[in-house]
């Protein structure tokens, strides 16, 4: 006899090959806060961030609830629904049909696919399922590896705000990446 496939706790569209996505908590917020600190707060965005506790950070996520044109998703490993991630699309702008993303992976758990999968996953169900033509992420010009994901993925780089993110002393470059939809691998 076949063994039944379990079913994930998530909408189809949101289940990659490694990963799959669902709406995130707040425990999953205070979970991945430590994943956010570990990945120096300062170095990810180039606004003044406020500095939370893991409660605090849960507590502000509460407040903040999904709309239309925001959302945070938990990326799950499939083969043990371990949480590994998360991503979110905001911005949405349904008249131009465009959204910015954002990621963080667990440090433990960078370089295995992940990342990639979950993008993939988020901008199919972008495309496919809210109707966008294009979404757009932005990095600093010291993480390369973001700038290798996207560009990985097809994204082009469309513009380098010059002198845009200040860390660490010094200012640095910041480029903005874009897919759109008829480049994007559905």
């Amino acid at each position: 006899m076949k063994d039944k496939k379990t079913a994930l706790p998530t909408q189809p569209s949101l289940v990659g090959d490694q990963v799959y996505l669902r709406p995130a908590t707040a425990d999953d917020v205070a979970n991945n806060h430590v994943w956010f600190i570990l990945s120096e707060p300062q170095a990810q965005g180039c606004q003044p961030l406020p500095f939370h506790t893991a409660s605090e950070a849960a507590e502000a996520f509460k407040k903040k609830e999904a709309t239309a044109d925001y959302q945070a998703f938990a990326i799950v490993r499939r083969e043990d629904k371990t949480l590994v991630g998360k991503i979110v699309f905001y911005d949405l702008n349904s008249l131009n049909r465009s959204a910015g993303l954002g990621l963080l992976i667990d440090p433990d758990e960078r370089k295995k696919g992940y990342a990639a999968d979950a993008m993939r996953v988020l901008t199919r169900f972008l495309f496919q399922y809210r109707g966008l033509n294009k979404v757009y992420a932005q990095t600093p010009e010291f993480n390369a590896g973001a700038a290798r994901l996207l560009e990985s993925l097809g994204f082009k780089r469309d513009a380098c705000l010059r002198d845009h993110h200040f860390y660490n002393g010094k200012f640095y470059n910041s480029f903005i990446y874009s897919l759109l939809l008829f480049e994007a691998d559905l």
